[in-house]
């Protein structure tokens, strides 16, 4: 992390500009903790993520109309895992 440091506007710069990925690792094994990616390479991913939701949602709901899935009402599913409603927006 300390050469990061010691150089995070040119790390940024290179994203930006260069398209590069450069990751931030940390501890003696130098295991990945981050990176510094274009942001609209992180855009494009979160449009994926974004896509893969709306799949799963559209899946589930069809399962649900074609009669496949239970539904539970909120306070059943609340009751069932020992929660309130109070205690859920806290």
């Amino acid at each position: 992390m300390t050469e990061a440091r010691d150089h995070f506007s040119e790390r940024v710069n290179r994203a930006i500009y260069g398209g590069e990925i450069t990751f931030v690792t940390r501890g003696r094994l130098h295991r990945r903790a981050a990176a510094i990616v274009p942001a609209d390479m992180v855009d494009h991913y979160e449009e994926l993520l974004d896509e893969r939701d709306a799949r799963i949602a559209a899946e589930r709901l069809a399962e649900i109309e074609a009669g496949r899935m239970e539904t539970v009402p909120f306070d059943e599913a609340l009751s069932r895992i020992g929660l309130t409603e109070d205690e859920l927006n806290r």
